[in-house]
């Protein structure tokens, strides 16, 4: 009997613990500091506090190096202001960092690392942060754009200023884009490099369009797009090369234009998704991070070495995930007042 024929005996309960085990004992080995060290060879430290190249050794505090400027005589480490400052159960969260890939459940890293649910639930989103950099790139040749309308949804809002749902059914929806929504804006390229950005509450327009994508679009892009009047207006304004599609009429054109995988990269998100059973709207930008960053790692050799090294390159990360809150008043204040 070969092992392949023992291994399909055996029930789905054993299977799934050998497959547990198995991935303990195969798991990448997470050197943090080796990689940081690779990072600082690579590039200059400056002094997070003013920017100085002014910096001196200072000591070592929890076996980390520490450092002072001279500028502004404050002390730091390699890792103030990224996702694992402050972080006390190092070990478990390079775990952690492990299970990301997999996009699991808060409960389920509870479960598994052994932590409260309010931790797994910050070292979610303390992470998430230092993605914010992934989410978008330059792209190249033929971009395809599309706006994806999502619910609001306030799930863990204490103070809200109505009754809340206690099944969606509840929830009085208007016909078409309203202010009951959320725009999202993805686009990609065929060389699947793509974004997804919050846009605004309700409808987009050509400046909302323009924050989210118009840094990663210049006038050597060829523009495909649903034909949504505000994409038409922002393409004409930026001088690109656009077609347009009705979908009940048509779908492609020269056989190369379509908007064929930006809607893939829209039902796949939807699957995604699915599984946090609803998403709040004031993390949701996080949560696009997430998803684009897992769709990058699929073309990586060491997808967790590359998480390790957003992570590390991100030192904005902590003020980032502290400023969540003021971040989706500013996106919602604008377009009700």
């Amino acid at each position: 009997m070969t092992v392949e024929d023992v291994l399909l005996e055996l029930p789905k309960q054993d299977k799934k613990r050998l497959y547990k085990l198995l991935g303990k004992e195969l798991q990448v080995t997470i050197d943090i500091d080796s990689i940081n060290a690779e990072l600082v060879d690579d590039n200059k430290m400056l002094c997070p506090h003013c920017k100085s190249e002014e910096i001196y050794g200072h000591g070592k505090y929890k076996n980390r190096k520490r450092y002072r400027c001279k500028a502004c005589h404050k002390t730091f480490n390699d890792y103030i202001g990224t996702a694992i400052s402050g972080i006390k159960e190092v070990e478990k969260f390079k775990n952690y960092l492990s299970m990301t890939l997999k996009s699991p459940t808060i409960r389920e890293v509870a479960k598994e690392l052994n932590i409260n649910i309010k931790t797994a639930f910050d070292w979610r989103h303390k992470l998430l942060s230092s993605m914010s950099k992934v989410n978008g790139s330059k792209f190249t040749g033929i971009v395809e754009c599309d706006d994806k309308q999502l619910d609001i949804n306030e799930k863990g809002n204490r103070n809200l200023k109505r009754k809340p749902y206690k099944r969606p059914s509840d929830r009085n929806k208007k016909r078409g884009v309203s202010n009951d929504k959320v725009s999202i804006m993805v686009a990609t390229d065929r060389m699947n490099n793509s974004t997804m950005k919050f846009a605004k509450i309700g409808r987009i327009d050509v400046d909302s369009i323009d924050l989210t994508i118009g840094e990663f679009v210049d006038t050597e892009n060829i523009l495909c797009s649903d034909s949504h009047p505000s994409i038409k207006s922002w393409a004409k304004g930026k001088s690109l090369e656009h077609h347009s599609f009705v979908a009940s009429k048509q779908h492609v054109k020269n056989k190369c234009y379509h908007v064929q995988h930006v809607n893939s990269i829209d039902n796949l998100y939807e699957r995604w998704v699915k599984k946090f059973y609803g998403v709040s709207t004031k993390y949701l930008p996080q949560y696009l991070n997430w998803f684009v960053f897992i769709r990058k790692m699929k073309k990586s050799n060491e997808p967790i070495i590359d998480l390790v090294r957003v992570m590390i390159k991100n030192s904005s990360a902590i003020n980032d995930f502290r400023n969540i809150e003021d971040r989706y008043l500013k996106l919602n204040i604008p377009q009700f007042s």
